[in-house]
């Protein structure tokens, strides 16, 4: 594999911003699947909450 002298150098900055983006995404992702996971299973989940309130 040959070296491409067309990739630009990133300052840390740069890379911080790239990195936060993808966290930021990730996490937003997760959130979601969660409330979807939450949405389709709520039964089970409220007779799961419910056996600590009996």
């Amino acid at each position: 594999m040959s070296y491409s002298g067309r990739v630009r150098y990133k300052s840390m900055r740069e890379k911080n911003l790239q990195t936060k983006r993808r966290v930021k995404a990730f996490f937003i992702g997760a959130l979601l699947f969660g409330l979807i996971m939450l949405a389709f299973n709520w039964v089970s989940v409220r007779d799961y909450v419910m056996t600590y309130f009996y």
